[in-house]
């Protein structure tokens, strides 16, 4: 009987045993994918769930605490939450944790059974973001921040005002960020004093400049030439209006000091340099054949310009010494042929061509406007390469400059001018450009045929008008040694020459034609009325001319016989009526046209090669 009753208690406690461990491991089977019961996440039973199902549960359930951070400076504040910095709850690994309860234990039953009796409870984990703290600090800067203030100069007209520079301020974002990264993890309420830091002006002084700008602005300051002659120009003020206009504030270190602009300033010195500048004059010269030497008629002068680098650096030097005052600097500039050249230098030695008009029996008015204006042209050089000019170098043609009146071509009938007869000269001049073989660039005929142009077989198509300045005669020097020009009158004949001396290339010349094309005849007279007239007389104003094309043609040779270049003048010439004035009582035949009635003139065109 005892035996069987051991038996029966050693089978039972097998039994038992297996039942426990039955149980034990059904149990840890049931909660493999699950949070052991007994776990608490702040008051929440996340017991029997899996992570998926706490992590939804914590996620809504689960809110923040009434946790708040104060933020202070001076007798302002700001409450944060820790969520507001940065604090986020992560329900994912709170219940990782909660699902880690009771599994890393050494015998689990009982850490299991201490779950079921007495629970465990945690906390929810949070992360810090530092990033978020940083961009609530900058968003608060916004209210704190206060930009300095630079000490500034103005102007109220010309009184320098000046305006005080002012401290700011600025929160240390950084330092602030450095306190706060120590207490919002901390997830309880805390006060925190914010570090604000002063920011002090770049520019603090700008009584300086006020002094600088009182004294600049005190009187004009004037620009002066060295040595002026009495036909000089100068002095030039600048006025202090004008040269506040011109003033710049330029900082150094912290104060401010009051400049004249240097682009200004330059300005100014490039406006003044025209009216300083003097070109300078070459000399002019007549060759002796006999001697193969240059005379010297006129002697050449310096011209000068304005150095306008050198001025600016005085200029700015004397505002520097307190100065109102400052003399310019001027750059002399040489003539290219002095009155000291030579012949040989220059390689003036041949004469090159002779050209040749004749005016007999022109009105002492055209005579003497026909001297006057060749002696402009007597004894100039043209350099190489350089085109001639007849009006550069005529000048104005007035009656201050000492021109006559005398008759000139003006659409259908002669007038009366200043300066009548010039165009002897520029056709002269052009007759001598022809036959020395220069390339000539512009030239312009008469409208009408011109009787003294067509002298000592002289043929049409051999003149050449000008107009300053749309009409003009120009030509080319293209030899490699410069060109003396000189004017002769030979008084017997009333001859005017033009000869060219420069180095004989060799060159020579042919002229072809004229070629006379679409001849016309004038229509019929003009009758005109003219109250200073005797009553019943009448005078012949002008003769009638036929009107043609007329075609010059020159071929231009080197030495070698070669051609050069060949070109040709066109001239187109309007027929010209004759013209009658008469006095009162003098019955014009009546079925002649008035001049009112008759065709307007046409300008006169240009021909060039």
């Amino acid at each position: 009987m005892q035996k069987i009753t051991t038996g029966f208690l050693i089978l039972l406690t097998i039994v038992s045993l297996f039942l426990l461990l039955g149980t034990l491991a059904g149990y840890e089977l049931a909660h493999a994918d699950r949070i052991y019961p007994g776990v608490w996440v702040n008051g929440l039973d996340v017991g029997g769930l899996t992570r998926e199902e706490a992590t939804a549960l914590i996620e809504e359930e689960i809110v923040e605490e009434d946790v708040t951070i104060t933020l202070r400076w001076l007798d302002k504040t700001w409450t944060a939450r820790p969520s507001d910095l940065g604090m986020r709850l992560d329900a994912a690994a709170t219940a990782e944790a909660a699902y880690r309860v009771g599994r890393d234990a050494s015998f689990a039953p009982l850490t299991h059974l201490r779950l079921l009796v007495e629970g465990d409870r945690l906390s929810p984990t949070f992360r810090y973001d530092a990033a978020a703290t940083r961009t609530y600090l900058e968003a608060l800067s916004e209210q704190i921040d206060l930009p300095a203030v630079d000490a500034k100069l103005s102007f109220d007209g010309l009184t320098p005002v000046v305006t005080s520079s002012q401290n700011g301020r600025e929160l240390d974002v950084e330092a602030s960020l450095a306190i706060l990264e120590e207490v919002v993890p901390r997830f309880a309420p805390a006060e925190v004093e914010l570090i604000v830091r002063e920011v002090r002006p770049n520019v603090v002084d700008a009584d300086t400049a006020r002094e600088e700008a009182e004294w600049l602005l005190s009187a004009p300051f004037t620009f002066t030439l060295p040595n002026p002659a009495p036909d000089d120009p100068g002095p030039w003020s600048l006025p202090p209006d004008q040269l506040k206009a011109m003033l710049a504030l330029e900082t150094e270190g912290e104060s401010v000091h009051v400049r004249v602009n240097e682009d200004a300033l330059r300005g100014f010195l490039e406006e003044l340099a025209p009216t300083i500048a003097r070109q300078p004059v070459d000399a002019r010269f007549r060759f002796d054949d006999a001697t193969g030497t240059l005379t010297p008629i006129e002697p050449g002068r310096t011209g000068r310009a304005l150095d306008i680098p050198a001025s600016l650096t005085r200029t700015l030097n004397a505002l520097d010494e307190g100065q109102h005052t400052v003399t310019l600097a001027l750059e002399t500039l040489q003539p290219r042929y002095p009155d000291t050249a030579t012949a040989e230098e220059l390689g003036i030695k041949d004469l090159i061509v002779e050209g040749e008009s004749y005016f007999i029996g022109s009105p002492s008015g055209r005579d003497h406007n026909i001297r006057l204006a060749a002696s402009k042209f007597d004894g100039l050089v043209i350099g190489p390469g350089e085109t001639f000019s007849f009006n550069e170098h005529l000048g104005e043609v007035t009656a201050e400059m000492g021109y006559d009146e005398s008759y000139v071509t003006a659409g259908e009938q002669l007038a009366i001018e200043v300066g009548g007869g010039i165009c002897q000269v520029s056709t002269t001049a052009f007759r001598a450009a022809f036959w020395g073989g220069y390339p000539i660039t512009e030239r312009w005929y008469h409208h009408h045929r011109v009787g003294y142009y067509e002298l000592m077989e002289a043929g049409v198509g051999m003149d050449a008008t000008v107009y300053s300045p749309q009409v003009d005669f120009k030509f080319r020097n293209d030899r490699e040694a410069p060109l003396l020009i000189e004017t002769d009158i030979e008084e017997s004949a009333h001859r005017l020459v033009f000869r060219f001396y420069s180095t004989d290339d060799g060159r020579r010349v042919e002229k072809s034609g004229p070629e006379i094309t679409e001849e016309t005849e004038p229509a019929e007279p003009i009758y005109q009325l003219d109250n200073d007239l005797a009553p019943g007389s009448v005078i012949q104003w002008q003769s009638a001319v036929n009107g043609l094309t007329a075609t010059v043609g020159r071929t231009v040779y080197t030495a070698e016989d070669e051609v050069l270049f060949r070109d040709s003048f066109v001239s187109r010439y309007a027929p010209r009526r004759a013209a009658y004035h008469y006095g009162p009582g003098y019955e014009p035949p009546q079925e002649q046209p008035t001049e009112e009635e008759s065709e307007p003139a046409v300008e006169e065109e240009p021909t060039t090669p």
